[in-house]
């Protein structure tokens, strides 16, 4: 929004007593120290400050270009609540909104595709702050749209079904999937572990082995640890519904021996996963 000029002039004594951030080409300049949902964000509230100083609307300058300073030192800012800003209207929307995207950086999305999540906060805070000005029609619905275009890509992949198959020594194996960065079975992967102990009392295998694994996307240190967190959350529900820690054998292998081959740095939910092996 376009602010008069004796409101700027307000505006700009305020923000001067209080140390502003208007120096949009300074902190575009500035390296960035962050991962890549950082460098992202720091990019994108840069444009939105470059628009509003387009504008000359101070107050979001500077509100854009803290938060691009925050995302360059490494430390990008949370996802800006509505309960921050004084809405009149799209409050229903706006709501809706902030559960969808908070939700989706709270369960990694951020990680796994940085630069939607990047817009989608930019677009977001700006939808918000031109609905609090409540001007200019156009802008809020712009805003709105751009929002709701980049979201939809702000999501954590989600990993594939279990499945149960033979391997070439006809070896009954098991594949439980993650999420990525997570070793925490899901609901689904527990009902699948259910049918694993109900097989093993039916087979009566002589030994299971359980290896863990990870994709590229990380450090092979970072991956190797993983791994490990994934078969030993598999051999813990395994020893809970009964199967005897005697016959199983844990391993983790990390991104070595990828059951999907990928470059290094791929994500690959197929390489997110635990075996369960019937060995007779």
């Amino acid at each position: 929004m376009r602010i008069h000029t004796g409101s700027a002039i307000a505006a700009a004594g305020m923000l001067m007593l209080s140390g502003c951030a208007w120096d949009i080409d300074g902190t575009a300049k500035m390296p960035n120290q962050g991962d890549a949902f950082a460098k992202a964000l720091q990019q994108q509230y840069l444009e939105r400050a470059k628009y509003e100083r387009h504008e000359e609307d101070w107050i979001s300058v500077d509100f854009f270009t803290s938060r691009a300073q925050l995302a360059a030192k490494g430390q990008p800012p949370a996802l800006q609540m509505p309960s921050q800003r004084h809405l009149e209207k799209d409050v229903a929307e706006i709501g809706s909104g902030y559960q969808r995207l908070s939700t989706a950086l709270a369960a990694g999305a951020a990680k796994v595709a940085p630069e939607a999540c990047a817009r989608s906060q930019a677009w977001f805070e700006h939808w918000m702050e031109q609905s609090e000005e409540g001007h200019q029609a156009d802008d809020i619905a712009w805003t709105r749209a751009e929002f709701l275009k980049a979201v939809p890509d702000c999501v954590v992949a989600p990993a594939p079904k279990p499945v149960a198959q033979a391997n070439q020594a006809g070896e009954q194996v098991w594949r439980i999937f993650f999420p990525f960065d997570k070793a925490t079975l899901s609901n689904e992967a527990k009902t699948f572990v259910d049918r694993i102990v109900a097989a093993y009392g039916n087979q009566k295998p002589n030994a299971v082995t359980v290896t863990g694994h990870a994709d590229a996307s990380g450090t092979n240190q970072y991956n190797q640890a993983l791994s490990e967190r994934r078969a030993n959350a598999v051999v813990k529900a395994l020893a809970d519904k009964g199967v005897p820690s005697t016959v199983v054998k844990e391993k983790a292998v990390g991104e070595s021996n990828l059951p999907k081959p990928t470059a290094d740095g791929v994500k690959e939910p197929e390489n997110r996963q635990v075996t369960v092996t019937f060995q007779k």
